[in-house]
């Protein structure tokens, strides 16, 4: 099968929340957030809830160091041990990943910094592992911004951001469709309320145009016209090929 061929296998991003992640030598806890990109559109990490094992902390693990994933037992699998975890760098429950903290982190790891060159994950399009830091990147990692957000923060039926179209409000942000091949978020998915009853669409992210953090919002490139046209970049969410889908509905 060739890459052209090959079929990328969508699902919400909720599906994550609900699995246990396990460590080599045993449980972690719990997925209970996602932390993503908004530059490039990608998951950059889990945030796993160990409950009283790691108190205190917050603990992070990339896609680059995943086993595999199954959304059917509801289990994300590492490659590294409990006590590679612990003896990791610490991150704070109260405070956001810097980037310093980052390079650490994945200095410690060995896994290649997603922010330093072209691709999706810097020197690949997909996730992967390797020693290779320059020591002449550093300096310029580390002034690097930072562009992860919380997607908890970001969805929610009352609570989500605003997205607006050049000329009106078209809904709230309920969730996100992302793959575990490359970890890319393909969609977001809106609840369209009130301007279109009982309708849930989803867009493409390469539609966004900014995202207004200090009021919410999340601006796009789109028309209301556009909304009435069903397209490969805006769809219906149960119009998504159901052969692209982890799960029966998105409903």
């Amino acid at each position: 099968m060739t890459l052209k061929e090959e079929i990328i296998i969508l699902y919400k991003s909720t599906l994550l929340e609900s699995c246990n992640v396990r460590a080599t030598d045993g449980e972690l806890g719990k997925v209970k957030d996602l932390y993503f990109d908004s530059d490039k559109w990608a998951i950059r990490y889990l945030v796993v809830d160990t409950q009283k094992w790691l108190p205190g902390r917050k603990v992070v693990v990339s896609p680059v160091s995943f086993d595999y994933v199954d959304l059917v037992e509801n289990k994300v699998s590492l490659f590294a041990s409990k006590q590679q975890i612990e003896n990791s760098p610490t991150a704070s429950e109260q405070h956001p990943l810097s980037r310093s903290l980052e390079l650490d982190i994945h200095s410690y790891y060995g896994w290649s910094p997603y922010w330093v060159g072209e691709g999706l994950w810097g020197v690949s399009e997909v996730p992967t592992h390797t020693n290779q830091i320059q020591a002449n990147d550093f300096h310029s990692i580390e002034e690097n911004e930072s562009h992860l957000r919380s997607m908890n923060e970001l969805k929610g039926q009352l609570s989500g951001y605003t997205v607006k179209a050049k000329d009106q409000t078209i809904g709230k942000v309920v969730d996100f469709i992302i793959d575990d091949h490359s970890w890319k978020i393909h969609y977001v998915m809106i609840d369209t309320g009130d301007l279109l009853p009982g309708r849930k669409i989803a867009i493409e992210t390469n539609l966004i145009s900014s995202i207004d953090w200090v009021n919410n919002e999340i601006k796009t490139n789109l028309t209301s016209d556009d909304l009435d046209r069903e397209t490969d970049s805006v769809l219906e969410v149960d119009a998504i090929s159901r052969q692209a889908l982890r799960e029966t509905s998105f409903k």
